[in-house]
């Protein structure tokens, strides 16, 4: 058996060393929602699955008669965030959560962006009724939600000179965003991820824009 001596780590003045992967609070506490909910359901008996799903997803055909409007169509416009189809889906919102979620969480505080969150979500939905009025197709995912959080984190990086304004400033952007929207929404059954909500997308970016114009979030 032989002694090893290691050198002496260098004196490092009493700072704590940062965590490997540095997550803010907000972001990491929306990201273990989504994830838990997605595992939940996983593991739930598939009539369960349904029944509740449905319950929780945002159904425009549910707004377009007026009569037939339940607990569900007050609910589903916040908690459909929360739900997905695949772990492909998942794991695609959990990605872009992490890169605009963090970002704007950094920027503007957390509940600031917890606000936008919550707020361009509930846009996006109802774009959704716009372009789809009367459809009985579910809508789940955070995707409307994440592009408000998009929209944010581009227009506080354009001004703070981090980003290029670009001619058209932030709706230039927003028109390269929509337009992959509606790509995805083209091929996104070939690709296994279902079909894409392309209003939402739009609807929870510009919710995003226009929220950031006031003072609140400036």
């Amino acid at each position: 058996m032989s002694i090893i001596h290691f050198p002496k780590p260098a004196n490092d003045g009493g700072k704590p060393v940062p965590p490997l992967l540095n997550i803010p609070p907000l972001t990491l506490g929306i990201l273990t929602a989504i994830l838990g909910v997605h595992v939940l359901f996983m593991v739930l008996p598939q009539d369960i699955q349904q029944i509740w799903g449905y319950r929780f997803a945002f159904v425009p055909g549910r707004y377009a008669a007026p009569e037939t409007l339940d607990l569900w169509a007050a609910v589903s416009p916040f908690t459909h965030v929360m739900l997905h189809g695949s772990w492909l889906h998942v794991g695609m919102n959990s990605l872009m959560l992490l890169a605009f979620g963090a970002g704007a969480e950094r920027m503007l505080g957390a509940w600031r962006a917890a606000l936008l969150f919550v707020a361009s979500g509930i846009a996006g939905a109802f774009a959704q009724v716009i372009f789809g009025w009367g459809s009985p197709i579910p809508m789940i995912g955070a995707s409307g939600a994440l592009s408000g959080l998009f929209a944010a984190l581009c227009l506080k990086l354009q001004q703070t000179g981090r980003m290029q304004n670009g001619r058209y400033g932030i709706w230039g952007v927003g028109a390269m965003w929509i337009g992959l929207s509606l790509f995805m929404a083209f091929v996104g059954g070939s690709i296994g991820i279902g079909d894409v909500a392309w209003a939402a997308h739009a609807g929870g970016f510009i919710a995003g824009a226009l929220l950031m114009r006031l003072r609140y979030f400036s």
